[in-house]
């Protein structure tokens, strides 16, 4: 699959909770990088090698804000980032992104290109 298909913002959704902002960026080459934003809690980025099965976990860190909200959903998501992303397929509008034992299936956030749609057609 081309690179640049892995690549966007795309989202999170779980009951009970605002969204969780994830960004995929194919950096250079091999080079990934996958940015996670737990609303208002705290900021993941997890640093990526393209291997042939999959992807390796260069280097994981977290911003250290102390959070009441979300605090769950937060530790869900970095007990799963820490073991390092091995796997991401898109389907369609879907993103599955696997981590350790755990997939996590994302929407595309299309946000933004519906705001451009609107400038343009302004």
């Amino acid at each position: 699959m081309c690179a640049k298909a892995l690549e966007g913002d795309w989202e999170f959704k779980s009951e009970g909770c605002d969204p969780v902002k994830i960004t995929v960026k194919n950096i250079m080459g091999p080079d990934w990088m996958v940015a996670c934003m737990i609303p208002k809690g705290n900021m993941m980025v997890s640093m990526l090698k393209k291997v042939d099965s999959g992807f390796n976990l260069v280097q994981f860190n977290c911003s250290k804000k102390e959070t009441k909200d979300n605090q769950e959903l937060e530790a869900e998501f970095k007990a799963s980032l820490e073991k390092g992303i091995s796997n991401i397929v898109k389907e369609g509008k879907i993103l599955k992104i696997t981590a350790g034992d755990v997939q996590k299936v994302v929407f595309l956030d299309d946000i933004l290109q519906k705001q451009e749609e609107e400038k343009q057609r302004s």
